[in-house]
């Protein structure tokens, strides 16, 4: 897997290949995500739907939306990360022009070829209307809790505090939880554990380090969860990471 990010934009860029992988349920909180498949076959489960996506088959997956992915190692899949920010804050003409420009410089340094980006291009415009008309809705105290574990999910916070905080029972919570964001609050927090972990693997500190900030036991710990999540290692995930760099 390789991950190339924009030095300007919360976009990136991920190329899936020579993996053998089921990525199980899970979701993205914090973007969409644009795939196309380049090679081979990729078996997408959406909302409890699955669908087995082919060549040049473009599929869609928005915030929260709990989904797996099936990959064989015969197959490419080339996905377009956008960040839930740059869709709030950024109008949909003056974004299809700046994601244009992206995929033009991104072709140009070799993430893919040119012909790929209409098909990344094409889908810009639906996303923006999964976030017109599209948002999740949940729970006031769902929505409460969901909040306060993407911003702190390094916090041990056990389910009786996290039901007392929203006044209910930790069984009506797990419950409540599990069918609103499609896991148990713990299988959320681990996958939002590893993807701060992600942003923070940006930095220059030690993959020990980041294990002991986020609150996994130790690094052997924290390397199993995000192979799981992530698909590669830690080190992998490091040595993977390009920059494009815009206007080139």
């Amino acid at each position: 897997m390789r991950y190339y990010q924009c030095d300007k934009y919360p976009i990136e860029f991920v190329l899936s290949e020579n993996i053998d992988k089921h990525f199980v349920s899970h979701n993205h909180v914090g973007h969409y995500v644009i795939s196309v498949v380049m090679q081979g076959t990729v078996t997408v489960c959406l909302e409890n739907r699955e669908v087995a996506c082919h060549r040049e088959d473009v599929f869609i997956i928005p915030p929260y939306a709990i989904h797996s992915v099936r990959q064989g190692r015969d197959a490419r899949l080339l996905s377009m990360c956008i960040g839930t920010a740059f869709i709030k804050e950024i109008e949909m003409k003056t974004a299809k022009g700046i994601v244009q420009d992206l995929l033009r410089d991104a072709a140009a340094q070799g993430v893919f070829r040119k012909e790929l980006a209409e098909k990344l291009l094409t889908p810009v415009r639906t996303v923006y209307g999964l976030w017109d008309n599209g948002r999740k809705e949940m729970d006031v105290g769902i929505k409460i809790l969901t909040d306060k574990t993407i911003s702190h999910p390094e916090q041990e916070l056990s389910i009786e505090t996290l039901a007392a905080d929203i006044f209910v029972s930790k069984y009506y919570l797990i419950r409540k939880f599990k069918s609103s964001i499609g896991m148990t609050p713990h299988q959320f927090c681990i996958q939002n554990r590893i993807r701060k972990s992600q942003s923070l693997l940006n930095e220059e500190k030690t993959i020990s380090r980041i294990a002991a900030e986020m609150g996994f036991y130790d690094q052997s710990h924290f390397d199993k969860a995000f192979q799981r999540i992530v698909g590669i290692s830690p080190s992998e995930y490091v040595h993977s990471k390009k920059q494009i760099v815009q206007g080139t």
